[in-house]
């Protein structure tokens, strides 16, 4: 094998030295496996470059620009196929793009990447064989070649840019290759090609994803490399390499290779051994390709799943956008009375220590088991506050602000009972305005007298039911808007600055553009606007669902297909409050949940973790504050059932017990108070000298089961009603880290580490738990962690950070200097 052979036009090996010109773009698809030595490449515009080493392999995308220099007595092996053999073998290669880099990789997960170069070294072994012609076994290796990248590295999202007519390019291309030491101008290029200056710039545009005079800079990049490993002075190569002066040579360094010339030069600087590969002896395996050839013996078994790799560049310097974070505005409690339960108490009390919410929102506060209006022995009502104060006194002595939902109704005030309920509570109009007004008024003024206007002046109130329960025949639209007046002037009559929040309804289309009217009309507007989601939606609303599996444990409502259901409703909300004229009202999300179904299974596994940092680290900003529903399993709305894992909204099972989303919640408070880059499925943010990198692969469920149809799901198999996706491979790299070294720390919530079920489950799925085994489930809830330190050096200085996040996995990587 000579330096390249082309002989066979459909596909050829070539041999690759550092000293040889390359050309920056061809219309091949080409597989590139370093055989020796390290080097950088880069592939994409303004993309970071990449150390290379021996035994690394990728792909290069037909047209894309690839920059690959080869340290000292580095050599790499090239296979290019051209694009009329994709076109008869693998189509799919020409509409969609490859990604294939080994080297963004760890040593543990090269199982794919092994596959492949098996199959390189597999199909160059059969060139050599048979160098003569194209032997069926060569064409068969090619061909598993192909099947390798489109089963495993082939992107869905991205097409590439069809052929067709990227030869007008051709002229323009050997101008610049022939003419780059001289000045050129998009009108001389125009002028020597005879294509039109929109031609050109639309075709380098769209064949090579760059300009025509970004990609001018490139080459003169590449010759200016070459010229590193002389004696000339940067001067010089500035000069030889078409560069104007060399402050623009430094200028397109730093743009392109992330460094000075200078610094460049430095890292070139190392011995260099010559080798003269026996490439005229083919069948006498020189040790050059002895790296490559070690795999054609190998027959690997592809035990890594496949990834999508995810590329982010995150610069550190400059200012960051400051982050509050909404989502610890509000934690649900459930209703009152739980908060009397010492074991409630003790999970706020860590709740608090822990995460730190501003408020603990409670339900239930007029309910009958809070004993707060009575009739003595000779049926005179009579109010007593005491076990609400205990609840009161409790949130505050927790350090948190109440947010108290006035609801349901006593049953003494309760013109009837229009809705059964398992709870004390009771949703009903009152018998008389009056009374209801005289009780909203002593309790407040209680509240007022006990603890201060001005303390009291920052808790929330929420004035009775959500408008939705007109539908459900409380009241009528008309009884619904007296009652909310009446109640809001209530409470302002106590003090003016008490805060009103609401109206809490499910449905903002339906109810809330009518609320807002009625407050205008009423002059009740509240302070705060208030909104709920369980991520719900009528059957009848999707056109392709299926007949809801409907029970007594919830609402006959299905999980909306929609995976960004909680961005949509706030656009939504947004629009509809601008509408009317309250845009500058602050959003609450009061309550949120991804179903409203207490049974779903999911809720116990590690699907909750992935949802909780998806909608929290998407939605973050789009709410003034967010309140999770909720803290326990145990909500007495439904009738309980044995199981600890049962099903239920908690952050807690109902014995107290970590479920992954209270893990998840601890990983989310250490969010900073910066923010570097978000995106889809990562978070990045700084808090003084530590970053803080979230990462996240949600899962949706599946269409059966968004409709409870729950086949093949039991109390141990709960993980086969997701749709499938890919692990996602994330290659981080931060700029102008302060050099020194670094500490890393990474947290993971999986199936091995971070989930009380999982660890459940792998403790033999006991009925019951003796206290020795739930200390033991305890233990083994804790996320998965592991620490290492590297260290950060150079004048223009980059911090890597690797990771592989599962379908349904998250994670927090800390970085601290230290």
């Amino acid at each position: 094998m000579g330096q390249s052979d082309k002989r066979q036009e459909d596909f050829w090996f070539t041999l690759l030295r550092r000293e040889e010109e390359r050309a920056l773009w061809h219309p091949e698809l080409e597989l590139i496996f370093v055989l020796k030595g390290t080097g950088r490449v880069c592939l994409m515009q303004n993309g970071p470059v990449y150390r290379i080493n021996e035994g690394d392999i990728f792909a290069v995308n037909s047209f894309q620009i690839l920059e690959l220099e080869l340290d000292g007595d580095a050599y790499a092996l090239s296979l290019s196929i051209s694009l009329h053999y994709l076109t008869s073998i693998s189509p799919e290669l020409l509409s969609h793009k490859v990604n294939c880099r080994s080297f963004l990789y760890p040593k543990d997960r090269q199982g794919l990447y092994d596959v492949l170069r098996r199959n390189l070294a597999r199909a160059f072994q059969a060139q050599y064989k048979y160098e003569m012609r194209q032997s069926l076994s060569l064409k068969n290796r090619i061909a598993a070649l192909l099947e390798n990248l489109v089963q495993y590295f082939r992107e869905e999202e991205e097409p590439q840019p069809e052929g067709g007519s990227w030869e007008r390019l051709k002229p323009a291309i050997d101008y610049i290759q022939n003419n780059y030491r001289d000045p050129i101008t998009l009108e001389d290029l125009s002028e020597h090609t005879f294509l039109s200056r929109t031609c050109i710039s639309h075709s380098f545009r769209r064949y090579l994803g760059v300009s025509c005079m970004e990609y001018l800079a490139r080459v003169r990049i590449c010759h200016a490399v070459r010229m590193m490993y002389g004696r000339e002075t940067l001067t010089e190569i500035a000069y030889n390499s078409g560069f104007p002066n060399v402050n623009a040579m430094i200028k397109a360094f730093k743009q392109y290779r992330g460094m000075t010339p200078g610094e460049y030069r430095k890292q070139a600087a190392q011995p260099q051994t010559a080798l003269q590969p026996a490439a005229e002896e083919p069948d006498e395996m020189n040790h050059v390709f002895s790296s490559l050839m070690n795999y054609a013996l190998e027959d690997p078994e592809v035990k890594q799943p496949k990834e999508t790799v995810r590329e982010l560049m995150i610069d550190l310097e400059g200012r960051k956008p400051r982050i509050t974070q909404h989502w610890k505005r509000i934690m649900n409690a459930g209703y009152a009375r739980e908060l009397l339960d010492g074991a409630r108490q003790q999970e706020i009390i860590l709740l608090q220590k822990q995460i730190g919410f501003e408020y603990i929102r409670v339900k239930g506060i007029l309910d009958d088991d809070m004993c707060l209006l009575r009739t003595d022995m000779n049926g005179n009502r009579v109010k007593n506050f005491t076990y609400v104060d205990e609840a009161i006194d409790f949130i505050v002595s927790a350090g948190a602000k109440p947010m108290v939902e006035l609801s349901s109704m006593p049953r003494l005030l309760a013109r009837s009972v229009s809705i059964p309920s398992m709870r004390a509570g009771v949703f009903s109009y009152p018998e008389s305005l009056e009374a209801w007004r005289d009780l909203i008024q002593s309790l407040l003024e209680h509240l007022a007298e006990r603890h201060g206007r001005e303390r009291v002046r920052q808790w929330l109130f929420a004035p009775w039911l959500i408008p939705d329960y007109v539908d459900f025949g409380v009241c009528t639209a008309g009884e619904y808007e007296e009652i909310y007046a009446v109640t809001y002037e209530t409470i302002k009559s106590v003090c003016g600055n008490f805060l009103v929040c609401g109206p809490g309804t499910t449905d903002c289309r339906k109810y809330l553009p009518q609320f807002l009217a009625m407050c205008r009309r009423r002059d009740c507007m509240p302070d705060i606007i208030t909104f709920r989601s369980f991520a719900a939606v009528n059957p009848e609303e999707e056109e392709d669902g299926l007949n809801l599996i409907a029970g007594n444990e919830s609402f006959p409502m299905a999980v909306s297909r929609d995976e960004d259901i909680l961005f949509h409703l706030s656009r939504e909300v947004h629009r509809i409050l601008d509408q009317a004229g309250a845009g500058e009202l602050p959003l609450v999300l009061e309550e949120w949940s991804s179903t409203i179904w207490q049974r779903d299974l999911c809720n116990d596994t590690c699907y909750k973790s992935a949802y909780l940092f998806k909608n929290v680290l998407e939605n973050n900003d789009q709410f003034s504050g967010m309140g999770y529903f909720s803290l326990n399993d145990r909500l007495d709305e439904i009738p309980p059932v044995p199981q600890m894992f049962c099903g239920g909204f908690g952050l807690f099972t109902k014995n107290s017990v970590k479920k992954s989303a209270y893990r998840a919640m601890e990983l989310l408070a250490q969010m900073g108070d910066r923010l570097l880059e978000k995106g889809s499925g990562y978070f990045i943010s700084q808090r003084n000298e530590e970053i803080q990198i979230f990462l996240y692969n949600y899962c949706h469920y599946d269409l059966l089961y968004r409709y409870r149809h729950t086949v093949n799901m039991t109390q141990t198999n709960r993980y086969h009603v997701f749709q499938p996706k890919e692990a996602e491979a994330f290659f981080i790299q931060l700029s102008h880290p302060v050099p020194g070294k670094y500490r890393i720390k990474r947290y993971a919530i999986t199936r091995q580490g971070g989930s009380s079920y999982d660890a459940w489950l792998r403790m033999g799925a006991p009925e019951t738990l003796t206290r020795e085994e739930t200390a033991f489930l305890e233990a083994g809830s804790y996320p998965e962690y592991r620490t290492d330190c590297v260290e950060v050096q150079g004048e223009e200085p980059v911090l890597n950070i690797r990771a592989s996040v599962k379908p349904l996995e998250v994670m927090l990587i800390k970085i601290q200097r230290e």
